[in-house]
C-alpha cells in the first residue's frame, strides 16, 4: 500500500490516532487528525504528534472527510455522519488494525485475539509463549543482534496498538504478532486475514452500542471472515456464537472445551483442540495425527500458571493452541507459562487484612466476566459491584454467586438496577450501598470473616466515579491500604493457583 501524497484523515486523536498519524506521515502521507475533543483536552497528544499532522478538533467536518484518500478510524470511535459521507463519495474508510495489516509481512505469523472477556489475559499469555519461542532462539544463535527477537503483543491491549507492529522487527518471515482485537476495530475491517483467529466467548456486552447480541456477535466474529483454508479458527466449543461464527467460515476450526470430560468420552480422531483434566490439574492439546495414524497429544501442568479459575484455563488452552499452531515448541509453552505475570486489575490478589484477602478485578466490566471470575470461588466473598450499567441481565452474576456470596456492596449509578436484579433473585444475604470506594472497602471488610476474601469485580464500566478501570482499581488498592492491609502477592501467599481453588 502506497501513502506517498495522498490525504489521510486520522479520526480520534488517542495514542493509536497519534501512532497511525506518525506512521502515515512518516510514509509520505498528508495527514489531518481530528477530534471531536477541545485542544486544551487534546494538549498532551498533540504535543505527542511533533507536528506532523494538521489538526481539527473540537468537531468534524464533512468536507475534510470527503475529500480525503483514505479515512482511518481510531478504536472506539463509533460511526458518524462525516464517515457515512466520506463512504458515499467514494472514500475508502478503514480501521488502524486493517491499515496495520496491510503493512505486514505475508509469512509472519498474526494471530488475533477477541471475544468479550478474557482478551487481555489471553492475548498476553500467547505472548509471552511466543516470547519464550524468540528467547530460545535468540540464545541459540549469538549471532543475533540483541533484542531482536520476533515477537510483537499489542493491538487493543496495553501501550502498543497494531500499527507500531509493521516497525517491530517481529514483522518479519517466521515472526510473531500477538494482537487483541476488539468488535469495534473489527467493524472497520475490509480484509484482515490472521493465521490464527481466536474468538473466546461472546456474552452480553455493549448493548448500547450494538442494539442485539446478533449484531454484536456478528462484530465479534468478523475476525474469522476473511481467513483461507490454510489458517486456524479457533472457538469455545462451549459457546454456540462463537461456534457458528468460526463454523461459517472456510479456515480450518480448533476448538477448546472446559466442560469435557475425557473420563467419559474419546477426543475424536484428527481433531485439533484442547480440553482440562477433570480435576483441573492438566490443560490437554489434541494436534491431529501422526505418521502412524495416532493421536497427538500433549499435556500441560496447570500449575505453570499463576492464574485463578476455569475462565482462566479456558483463555490457557486457546493461548497454547494459538501458539503451537504457529510452531512454539512445546518446551516453549512451558517456559513462557512459567514466566507469565497476571495483568493488572484482572482478579489480582492486592492484600491481607486479619486473614481477609482482597482482589481486584476491576478489569470485569461486564455480568458474564464476573460470574465467570466468581463461579466455584474458592473461598467466601464479599463482592464490591456496581458502576454505568451496560445492558443485560445481572441474573448470571447472582447465579455464580449462589453458595459463594457472604455479602454485596453496591457502587455508582447502577446501584438500583443491581439492588431491583438482588430482590428479583432473592438473595440471602446482605446487599449494602457504598457512596465510595473506600465506604466500599470498609463495609465489605466490616460483612468479611477471617479466610474470607474481598473481590472489586464490579460488573458495569468505571465512567460514572473513574476515568477507567484500572483508575478504579488503584482506588481499590489505595481503600485497601487506608484500612491496613498488607501488600500481598499470590507467592508471598503461598498461593500457587492451579485454575481452580486457590
Amino acid at each position: 500500500m502506497n501513502l506517498q501524497g495522498k490525504r489521510v484523515i486520522v479520526v480520534g486523536l488517542a495514542q493509536t490516532g497519534v501512532a497511525v498519524a506518525r506512521f502515515c506521515a512518516g510514509r509520505g502521507a498528508r495527514v489531518v487528525v481530528t477530534d471531536a475533543a477541545s485542544p486544551e483536552k487534546l494538549a498532551r497528544r498533540i504535543a505527542a504528534l511533533g507536528g506532523c499532522a494538521e489538526l481539527e478538533l473540537g468537531g468534524h467536518r464533512i468536507e475534510t472527510f470527503t475529500g480525503a484518500d483514505l479515512v482511518v478510524m481510531s478504536p472506539g470511535v463509533p460511526e458518524i455522519a462525516e464517515t457515512r459521507a466520506a463512504r458515499a463519495a467514494g472514500v475508502e474508510v478503514i480501521a488502524e488494525i486493517e491499515l496495520a495489516y496491510r503493512f505486514l509481512h505475508p509469512e509472519v505469523n498474526l494471530i488475533a485475539i477477541t471475544g468479550t472477556n478474557g482478551k487481555s489475559t489471553t492475548t498476553a499469555l500467547c505472548g509471552a509463549l511466543c516470547q519464550a519461542a524468540s528467547d530460545r532462539s535468540n540464545s541459540q544463535s549469538p549471532g543475533r543482534p540483541a533484542g531482536a527477537a520476533p515477537t510483537f503483543c499489542g493491538g487493543n491491549l496495553g501501550n502498543h496498538p497494531l500499527i507500531e507492529a509493521v516497525d517491530h522487527p517481529a514483522n518479519c518471515p517466521g515472526g510473531f504478532i500477538v494482537a487483541e482485537v476488539a468488535g469495534f476495530m473489527l467493524e472497520t475491517c475490509t480484509g484482515f486475514r490472521p493465521k490464527v483467529a481466536v474468538c473466546l466467548n461472546i456474552t452480553e456486552d455493549h448493548l448500547d452500542r450494538y442494539g442485539t447480541m446478533d449484531v454484536y456477535a456478528s462484530m465479534k466474529t468478523r475476525v474469522y471472515q476473511w481467513q483461507t483454508e490454510s489458517d486456524y479458527a479457533i472457538a469455545n466449543a462451549n459457546c454456540s456464537l462463537t461456534m457458528a461464527g468460526a463454523g461459517s467460515a472456510r479456515s480450518r476450526l480448533v476448538t477448546f472445551d472446559s466442560g469435557w470430560d475425557a473420563s467419559r468420552d474419546r477426543w475424536p480422531a484428527g481433531r485439533v483442540g484442547a480440553h482440562i483434566s477433570r480435576d483441573h490439574s492438566e490443560i490437554v492439546l489434541f494436534l491431529g495425527q501422526d505418521s502412524a495414524g495416532g493421536q497427538i497429544r500433549e499435556t500441560y501442568p496447570a500449575s505453570d500458571l499463576d492464574l485463578i479459575g476455569v475462565h482462566n484455563l479456558e483463555n490457557a488452552m486457546a493461548a497454547y493452541l494459538a501458539a503451537r499452531l504457529v510452531g512454539v515448541e512445546a518446551e516453549d509453552i512451558r517456559a513462557g507459562a512459567r514466566a507469565f505475570v497476571p495483568q493488572k486489575h484482572r482478579m489480582e490478589l492486592i492484600g491481607e487484612k486479619d486473614g481477609i484477602r482482597y482482589y481486584d478485578d476491576s478489569k470485569g466490566t461486564n455480568v458474564a466476566a464476573v460470574a465467570a471470575s466468581m463461579r466455584g470461588f474458592p473461598r467466601p466473598c464479599v463482592l464490591i459491584a456496581g458502576g454505568v450499567d451496560k445492558g443485560g441481565s445481572y441474573q448470571p452474576m447472582f447465579d455464580a454467586l449462589a453458595g459463594v456470596a457472604r455479602a454485596m456492596v453496591l457502587i455508582g449509578q447502577a446501584r438500583p438496577l443491581i439492588r431491583a436484579a438482588a430482590n428479583q433473585a432473592r438473595v440471602t444475604y446482605p446487599v449494602l450501598d457504598a457512596g465510595t470506594m473506600e465506604a466500599a472497602v470498609q463495609k465489605a471488610t466490616g460483612l468479611a470473616r477471617r479466610g474470607d476474601a474481598v473481590v472489586l469485580s464490579p460488573a458495569c464500566s468505571s465512567y460514572d466515579m473513574f476515568t477507567n478501570f484500572g483508575e478504579r482499581g488503584m482506588a481499590f488498592r489505595a481503600a485497601v491500604t487506608a484500612i491496613g492491609g498488607r501488600r500481598l502477592d499470590r507467592a508471598s501467599a503461598g498461593e500457587k493457583p492451579r485454575g481452580g481453588p486457590a
